[in-house]
């Protein structure tokens, strides 16, 4: 059984608990909370409470989120201390904090897994085993979050297909009326395909699709509207079951599986989202 403690904030992370406490390979056995007094007993049932030192001691595995001050400090101790970290928030740290987290985790053995849930619905399973490459993907995220969140997103779900290390990047951004905001990221690889980001606030706008154009394939994926087409027909996703990141965590640290989602997929977004960044800002510059 694999001892797994949370830090954080409990309102944040009390539905992995109540999974958590259905996972026979799991023993939770405590949480150091972050917040109010209030948020400190909002659990719907009591999880022993430990300073933060004490549960990292008695834990294999710590599940955290973004609340907890000084995160890469936090994380340092955990990983020198060869334990392993599930975020379920994408970190708040700087590209030398993360560079420096990831050599450790070379050091120490520890793995960190950076949450990507879209990575392992069946939909992005069908597109990694089904696509061919190179392709033209054209990705659209116009959902409630900041600009920052969105790419993280939309390049950690794409992983599998292309990697997050293009050659080539562009990138445009204009502003519209009521504040709507809308940007362009366009990914060029070596292998020839190019991927296409479509993100921002759009008034009334509530989309998440993606299109991929490959060979001899036309897919469009309507997450908004939970619709799967390849070829005008409908995608069976059937053969392929929402697979919790959680439990593909726990076979990585059991050594049943590769590293999905690491620390070190992470650096290489932080380093892109930078590349990004400044080039919509030299764009909305002009």
């Amino acid at each position: 059984m694999i001892s797994v403690g949370l830090i954080g904030n409990t309102k944040i992370l009390e539905p992995h608990a109540l999974r958590l406490k259905e996972n026979t390979r799991v023993n939770l056995i405590g949480k150091a909370s972050v917040g109010s007094s209030n948020q400190l007993n909002s659990f719907h049932y009591s999880i022993p409470e430990f300073n933060k030192v004490e549960l990292i001691e008695r834990a294999d595995v710590i599940l955290m989120d973004n609340s907890t001050p000084l995160p890469f400090k936090m994380m340092q101790e955990i990983i020198r201390k060869s334990k392993h970290i599930f975020c379920t928030e994408h970190p708040n740290l700087t590209i030398d904090e993360c560079t420096e987290l990831t050599k450790l985790c070379n050091e120490s053995g520890s793995i960190v897994q950076v949450t990507n849930p879209y990575y392992f619905t069946p939909a992005i399973q069908w597109m990694n085993a089904n696509i061919q490459t190179p392709a033209f993907i054209e990705y659209s995220n116009f959902e409630a979050g900041t600009a920052s969140e969105s790419l993280y997103t939309m390049l950690l779900m794409l992983l599998g297909i292309t990697g997050i290390s293009p050659k080539k990047i562009g990138a445009v951004t204009f502003p519209g009326y009521n504040n709507s905001k809308f940007s362009n990221v366009r990914l060029e690889f070596s292998d020839g395909s190019v991927i296409s980001l479509n993100f921002g606030k759009l008034e009334s706008l509530n989309d998440f699709k993606i299109r991929i154009y490959a060979d001899n394939q036309f897919v469009t994926f309507n997450f908004t509207q939970n619709t799967f087409v390849c070829d005008n027909k409908a995608i069976d996703t059937k053969p392929y079951k929402n697979i919790d990141e959680f439990v593909s965590f726990l076979d990585t640290v059991e050594h049943k599986s590769e590293k999905t989602s690491s620390l070190e997929d992470y650096l290489i977004a932080m380093h892109l989202v930078q590349k990004i960044n400044k080039k919509l800002t030299l764009f909305s510059s002009y």
